[in-house]
């Protein structure tokens, strides 16, 4: 009730949603009050204008309806013969080249698990674990081992590296690698203005305390590469992840610092017995085929 109450117009869209009479609703809502003894809404007009309280309450219903979604999905799988359902995030840099693959090579060694990869955990893989949204978190490190929450555990995938991405007609083209001093007057492209852990900025701006010119913040990975490819501005991305770009010679990239920028990519789990198995081959898979991860 409401969820329905905060996306619908008045008061009357609301019934109608819920396919009750306005009095039922409005029954309702004075019952939902009296039992919290507060006001969830203030009525302005035909609409409901949420309270504090009511979008705390809010805030609740929606976790549940989600959390009740993703059981009547399971449920619906069980009756199919999937057993267990491993739901993986990754972040809004990824890329999923290997994801064919390794859904096909899985479903053939474990066909009674269903491997899903979520949408909304792009930002906080890793917190999202925690949450119990996900069973499995992708993400990269400055570290080949992690240092992890006691409850989690995590298997090496592989090495990658950041690199500078830019324009074949950036001035900065031809050079073998770019310090941070040389984006201090760029125009820098990415996915997220909000500096993420183990990532370009903490790892590349950060300990020489620059910052590019300016920021663009472009929500789509195939959207930062066209404002590259007409010299608009550069980014930093995997070479896992820029490689599948490179086949025209439009983007050029380059070593951040004179040794590189390497990172490591990790699949985190929960320490619990019935990962243990699907993480192993997950891993088997993706070390094997190396050249589809990111």
């Amino acid at each position: 009730m409401i969820c329905t109450i905060d996306q619908a117009a008045t008061v009357k869209e609301a019934a109608q949603a819920l396919f009750i009479t306005q009095p039922a609703l409005t029954n309702r809502i004075r019952e939902a009050e009296r039992r919290l003894k507060t006001h969830l809404f203030i009525r302005k007009g035909r609409k409901l204008i949420i309270t504090s309280a009511g979008k705390r309450l809010l805030d609740s219903a929606q976790k549940i309806l989600e959390e009740l979604e993703r059981a009547e999905y399971d449920i619906s799988l069980l009756a199919e013969g999937i057993e267990q359902v491993l739901r993986i995030g990754t972040p809004h840099y990824a890329s999923f080249k290997w994801l064919p693959f390794a859904i096909n090579t899985f479903n053939e060694a474990l066909p009674n698990i269903e491997l899903e990869v979520t949408a909304n955990t792009t930002h906080e893989p890793m917190a999202a674990l925690l949450r119990g949204d996900i069973d499995i978190a992708m993400i990269s490190s400055p570290k080949k081992r992690l240092t992890l929450d006691e409850a989690c555990s995590a298997s090496f995938i592989l090495q990658d590296e950041l690199l500078a991405c830019l324009s074949s007609k950036h001035k900065n083209a031809s050079k073998h690698y770019l310090e941070a001093e040389e984006f201090s007057d760029e125009v820098y492209i990415t996915n997220s203005t909000v500096p993420e852990k183990d990532r370009e900025y903490e790892l590349f701006f950060k300990p020489k305390k620059i910052l590019p010119r300016k920021v663009l913040q472009v929500g789509f990975n195939e959207a930062i590469i066209e404002l590259v490819k007409a010299n608009m501005g550069l980014t930093i991305m995997s070479e896992r992840l820029i490689e599948a770009y490179l086949f025209n010679n439009e983007i050029k990239t380059v070593k951040l610092g004179k040794s590189g920028l390497k990172i490591y990519w990790h699949l985190v789990y929960l320490k619990q017995n019935k990962m243990i198995k699907p993480v192993k081959l997950l891993t088997q898979i993706l070390q094997e085929r190396a050249d589809l991860v990111q």
